[in-house]
């Protein structure tokens, strides 16, 4: 199984960036959080969320007014396609997001026909991060913004959003101190989870960090910690690692992502209005990764899955 994770690990570290948006940093940040975690990433991801039934809360979403005004492409894929295998195993699951973002993933949601729940949280209400906290046994954070050292989120290249989103860092503190499970799925710094080891990228990467490009000078990276997490190239395909993994603890390849529906997936968000976050526009890909090529990456991951979990076959020479 160890085998498995960590080469699902590595294929989710390959980077497959359009020019025109942050590039070469994927393997570094991924290493560095790879040297703070006792085993691969997705593993320990999935061993926090793989315990008996309860109830599970999913973040997601990010949206810009006039650039991209329901949300991005990465991070609602990934939220139903966990959600429906958290549901699988029994878990009663809540997507919660902005009310701008939650459209369309109440559509996705539809088109699983998954026992899912969605709540769609309005930024003028504070208490909601620790209702959330106190009704959940564990939260997932996939592609959602966290907050600087001073308390500000900002995209990827440094654009002020804080004003447009809502801000789960303080559910994610408050489920910490209570000692719930906290996992984070991301691909850029900039999004909750990074806490643990925001020092080291802000020292090794500051051309990912662009202190010096935003107007608080704390730089993109976020500062609230989590207890699993993931580094990948697009969310969506950390979040389908972390599935990956669920299905090699249960023994079960079933429980994988599957390529057609990646495919699906791509061209239906584009139907609701989903942008992809690697240049803009309603096209069928995410972070500038077209949709074949993730699909291509989900058939990987259900490969390196059934191979795991295939009977051994010895070589008689």
């Amino acid at each position: 199984m160890e085998i498995a994770a960590d080469n699902i690990d590595r294929l989710l570290a390959v980077e497959m960036r359009r020019r025109g948006i942050p590039r070469g940093f994927k393997w570094r940040i991924f290493e560095i959080a790879r040297a703070a975690a006792d085993e691969a990433l997705c593993l320990a991801a999935a061993r926090r969320l793989n315990g008996p039934p309860g109830k599970v809360a999913i973040v997601t979403g990010a949206w810009i007014p006039g650039e991209m005004p329901v949300g991005e492409s990465d991070g609602p894929y990934g939220a139903v396609v966990l959600a429906r295998a958290l549901e699988r195993l029994g878990h009663e699951v809540t997507i919660y997001t902005d009310v701008e973002c939650a459209p369309p993933i109440g559509k996705l949601i539809d088109y699983f026909g998954a026992r899912v729940a969605l709540d769609p949280v309005s930024r003028d209400d504070p208490a909601a991060n620790n209702s959330i906290a106190d009704d959940s046994d564990a939260i997932v954070a996939i592609e959602r913004l966290g907050r600087n050292v001073h308390g500000n989120l900002y995209s990827m290249n440094a654009y002020p959003v804080s004003e447009h989103h809502f801000a789960f860092d303080d559910c994610f503190y408050a489920m910490r101190a209570a000692g719930k499970p906290t996992v984070a799925v991301t691909d850029g710094g900039n999004e909750i989870g990074y806490g643990g080891v925001r020092e080291r990228l802000v020292a090794e990467l500051p051309g990912l960090n662009l202190a010096e490009k935003t107007p608080c000078g704390g730089g993109i990276v976020c500062a609230t910690p989590c207890d699993a997490l993931v580094v990948a190239n697009s969310s969506n395909l950390g979040a389908y690692g972390v599935v990956a993994a669920l299905a090699l603890l249960n023994g079960d390849a079933s429980l994988c992502h599957e390529p057609e529906l990646e495919q699906a997936l791509h061209h239906i968000g584009v139907g609701l209005g989903l942008i992809d976050g690697g240049g803009g526009g309603a096209i069928a890909a995410t972070d500038g990764i077209p949709a074949a090529a993730s699909a291509a990456v989900v058939h990987v991951l259900r490969t390196i899955v059934e191979q795991a979990l295939m009977e051994p076959r010895t070589r008689p020479f």
